[in-house]
């Protein structure tokens, strides 16, 4: 898969983050349906997380948990400094109001929350904000902006197909202690010429070409970050025979009584899993008896 491009201005006071993430947004939507509304949301989500856990530390991760009152309700996207990445949409389903055409619109007006691990802590910091306009992006530089007090550019792109994901990717550019009102300026003037992102991606452009403006009017130098970006959930038998053990006694002797297997599906990657009813017995024999069953 793809891998981030970062770089720091030789004056120290504006760094960059770039990606194209198709094929991780694909790989998210690999085993799961969803509307064009989640696919885009979720994928925008998914490449802000990768862009920003880039600039952490090793072994350090980070989640952006966006809650709204809008059709597509909750999503929640994690990723670390060495590229593994997930995310999760709540109402796949999701679209518009009718009449409604922007696609902020579809988580509402609600919270952002980013989990930032930190260097030696046990607890990550939290921070919250409001969701400023649904699209991601917005909403990501506001959080950079209030939290944290980071100025930022931050430019996101998805275009969904039918069974996945055409083009995704973007980029993260925040400013350091030491700049000026005179970069601010610049840089603002610059994101005028940047054109539409998903128009470039789509005709090819790679991670470096859509801040070639910056590079072209700043003197940078490329960090080396070399991990590749890959999917990685986490799922497997343990933790699905755990999550069913959550249900209970009760709801365990009955589909026990109902003879056959239970499927579970992954919510984060969409694999399925089928746990048949010698499973589910040994399973239920962990927990308690229930009165009328002994």
């Amino acid at each position: 898969m793809a891998k981030i491009r970062k770089y720091l201005s030789e004056d120290g006071t504006i760094r960059i983050s770039t990606v194209i993430s198709t094929d991780l947004a694909n790989e998210a939507f690999r085993y799961l349906e969803a509307s064009p509304l989640a696919k885009v949301l979720t994928a925008r989500a998914l490449t802000a997380a990768v862009l920003m856990a880039s600039q952490l530390k090793d072994k350090l991760s980070l989640s952006l948990n966006f809650q709204g009152d809008g059709p597509v309700k909750v999503i929640f996207a994690a990723a670390s400094y060495e590229g593994s990445a997930r995310a999760y949409c709540e109402n796949r389903g999701a679209v518009l109001p009718e009449g409604v055409t922007q696609i902020g619109a579809g988580l509402g007006q609600g919270f952002l929350e980013v989990a930032n691990q930190q260097p030696h802590d046990r607890q990550p910091q939290i921070g919250n904000v409001e969701i400023l306009s649904g699209e991601i992006g917005d909403d990501v530089a506001y959080y950079l902006g209030q939290s944290q007090q980071i100025p930022s550019i931050v430019a996101l792109a998805a275009i969904p197909l039918d069974d996945g994901i055409e083009v995704a990717g973007g980029y993260v550019l925040e400013l350091m202690p030491g700049y000026t009102d005179d970069t601010v300026r610049k840089l603002e003037s610059l994101q005028q010429m940047t054109g539409t992102l998903s128009d470039r991606i789509r005709q090819g452009a790679t991670a470096e070409e859509l801040i070639d403006v910056y590079l072209l009017n700043f003197k940078f130098q490329e960090i080396d970050h070399p991990f590749e970006l890959h999917y990685r959930c986490g799922c497997n038998i343990d933790r699905v025979e755990r999550s069913i053990l959550l249900l209970g006694p009760e709801t365990l002797d009955d589909m026990i009584t109902s003879g056959e297997d239970s499927e579970v599906r992954c919510e984060f990657c969409g694999k399925l899993y089928s746990v048949g009813t010698e499973d589910l017995t040994r399973l239920r024999q962990t927990l308690p008896h229930t009165p009328g069953n002994e």
